[in-house]
């Protein structure tokens, strides 16, 4: 998905949630609208008046189970690591991962991506004041279509995964669900989890290209739900 497309999915979503007004009657329970975009995007829309808030998520086909076998934990890098900085693109200035930190909190805004399973998954909390939100959208569309996924921080992300996966295996608990995972799923993807190895296989190219692959103008958004 383009920057402009993804810029215009936002701005559509968030419109619908800021056009409510302050006032209003509370409700006991807060009715949930959904459509089908012409995408093929299905929406979910629930607006709560009296919150000068809005958040956004939206989910991609594109979880851990697209991961290839020799690389396992490639869709939560992916995702995570588009918040490590942006590229240069259309007049704008690239951004490390520091300056982007400092962009969102000079907002009050924030946005970031994870995997499960079956979803990549980017979620947006802004204020609802027009200039602010105008902004949060601006960066959030950057940051969700033209990540530049910097092979140093990845080096650096990398590392700490690693020492993570390691110090995990001390655990009973972790050791007993990955034994029970791979007994009830087998080969299939569900049972797959992160190793040292297929940690150190994964590299920024490979992030790049999942994120061609699975969130290009041909890979419209699984799912998108907003909620003022």
């Amino acid at each position: 998905m383009t920057n402009i497309a993804i810029k215009h999915a936002l701005r559509g979503l968030i419109a619908l949630a800021a056009a409510i007004g302050p006032t209003g009657a509370a409700w006991a329970a807060l009715p949930i609208q959904h459509w089908k975009q012409a995408s093929g995007a299905q929406v979910w829309l629930i607006e709560s008046p009296q919150l000068p808030m809005v958040d956004v998520q939206i989910d991609f086909d594109a979880g851990s189970r697209r991961d290839p076998a020799d690389r396992i934990g490639l869709a939560s890098a992916a995702a995570e690591m588009t918040g490590k900085g942006l590229e240069a693109r259309g007049g704008l200035p690239a951004l490390d991962e520091n300056q982007l930190s400092e962009a969102w909190a000079d907002l009050g805004a924030g946005f970031g991506g994870s995997a499960t399973s079956d979803r990549m998954s980017f979620t947006l909390r802004s204020l609802t004041d027009p200039d602010l939100l105008a902004k949060a959208i601006q960066l959030a569309a950057r940051q969700l279509g033209e990540p530049s996924y910097p092979d140093t921080v990845w080096q650096r992300d990398r590392a700490r995964l690693i020492a993570s996966i390691r110090e995990s295996l001390t655990r009973p608990a972790t050791v007993a669900g990955r034994a029970y995972a791979a007994a009830v799923y087998g080969g299939h993807p569900y049972g797959y989890d992160v190793t040292e190895q297929t940690a150190g296989r994964i590299t920024v190219d490979d992030m790049r290209a999942f994120h061609k692959r699975h969130l290009a103008d041909d890979a419209a958004p699984r799912s998108a739900s907003s909620a003022p």
